[in-house]
C-alpha cells in the first residue's frame, strides 16, 4: 500500500465515485501476489493498480462490481485451480482471500443559515462524513473562525435572492435560516433537485405556512412533499447543540437508510409536515 494508492482514492472520492477496494487479506501456495496487494475498482469496472492480473483478477473485478450493485461488500476465496469451487482456472495450485469494501464519497450536506443552529450542525456534520457547505447572506456569520476546516462558505443576496449554489442530486440539505422569508427561498430553491433529505426548521404551523406559500409560487406540491419537518428526530431538543444532534441523526438515517444504492426518502410527508412534536423554532 503506497501514498500513490491514497492519492488516488482521494481523486477518486472527490469526482464523486463510488469504490469497491479488493484486498488480498490471506494466501496460502502459490499465488500472484502477497497480502496487503490493493485494487481499486469503479462502478463502470475500471480499476487501478492490481492484485494478480489475468482470470483471476477479471472475477476479483466482476465480484466487486456486483458488491457496488449491492452496496456492500464482503470476503471470498479464490483457489488458483482448474475445478472445484472458488477454482479461477489455473494451475498455480494455491488460495487467496480477498476483502472487497465499499467507499463512497463524502455526503453533501448544504445548511441554509449561519446562525446557531446551522453553526452547530456544521461543526457536527464535518465530523460524520459530511462535505458541508453553509449558505447565509450575513458576513459575520460566514467568517472562517466559525466553522472547522474544510468547511464551504457561500454569501447570497439579501434575503436570499440571488445567488444559491446548486443542490446536486443525492445531497441533503438543512434550512434553518433567520425567518421565514428566508427559509422560504432556501426551500424553493431546494426542492425537486433529487436531494435525498430536505429538512426545514420550525413549528408545524410555520412550515405549514412557509410551504403553502411554496405551492403558491408555482413549487409542484409533490416536490414539497420531500420536507422533513419540524426538522431532526423527535428527542426533545431544544438548545443548538441539541438540535444539530437531531438533525445530523435525522441525516444518518435517511443516508443509511437506502445506502445499496444512492439514498431515496422511502416515505413522503404531506404538505402539512410530518406529525412531529412542535420545537425547534429558536432563534437562528
Amino acid at each position: 500500500m503506497t501514498l500513490t494508492f491514497h492519492e488516488e482514492v482521494v481523486r477518486l472520492l472527490r469526482a464523486r465515485h463510488v469504490l469497491a477496494v479488493a484486498t488480498v487479506v490471506s494466501r496460502q501456495g502459490s499465488t500472484p501476489r502477497s497480502f496487503g496487494s490493493r485494487m481499486i475498482i469503479t462502478e463502470s469496472g475500471g480499476t487501478s493498480f492490481s492484485i494478480g492480473g489475468g482470470a483471476f483478477e477479471a472475477l476479483v473485478i466482476e465480484d466487486a462490481k456486483d458488491a457496488l450493485r449491492a452496496g456492500h461488500g464482503g470476503e471470498k476465496e479464490y483457489r488458483f485451480t482448474e475445478q472445484g469451487e472458488g477454482a479461477v482456472g489455473m494451475v498455480c495450485g494455491g488460495s487467496t482471500r480477498v476483502l472487497i469494501e465499499i467507499v463512497r464519497p463524502p455526503l453533501p450536506l448544504f445548511i441554509f443559515g449561519a446562525g446557531h443552529v446551522g453553526r452547530e450542525i456544521a461543526w457536527l456534520a464535518a465530523r460524520l462524513d459530511f462535505e458541508v457547505t453553509v449558505v447565509d447572506d450575513r458576513p459575520p456569520f460566514l467568517a472562517a473562525a466559525r466553522f472547522p476546516e474544510g468547511v464551504r462558505t457561500v454569501r447570497v443576496e439579501h434575503d436570499f435572492s440571488a445567488g444559491l449554489p446548486e443542490i446536486p442530486p443525492g445531497a441533503c440539505v438543512a434550512i434553518v435560516t433567520r425567518c421565514h422569508r428566508t427559509d422560504l427561498a432556501a426551500l424553493c430553491h431546494s426542492v425537486g433537485r433529487g436531494a435525498v433529505y430536505v429538512g426545514l426548521i420550525g413549528s408545524r404551523r410555520k412550515i405549514a405556512t412557509v410551504l403553502e406559500r411554496a405551492e403558491a409560487t408555482g413549487i409542484p406540491r409533490e416536490a414539497l412533499q420531500e420536507v422533513h419537518g419540524p426538522i431532526g428526530l423527535p428527542i426533545g431538543a431544544e438548545t443548538p447543540e441539541e438540535i444539530a444532534v437531531s438533525i445530523a441523526a435525522e441525516m444518518i438515517a435517511v443516508r443509511r437508510a437506502d445506502e445499496p444504492v444512492a439514498p431515496r426518502l422511502t416515505a413522503a410527508v404531506t404538505p402539512i409536515a410530518r406529525g412531529r412534536r412542535p420545537r425547534h423554532a429558536p432563534a437562528h
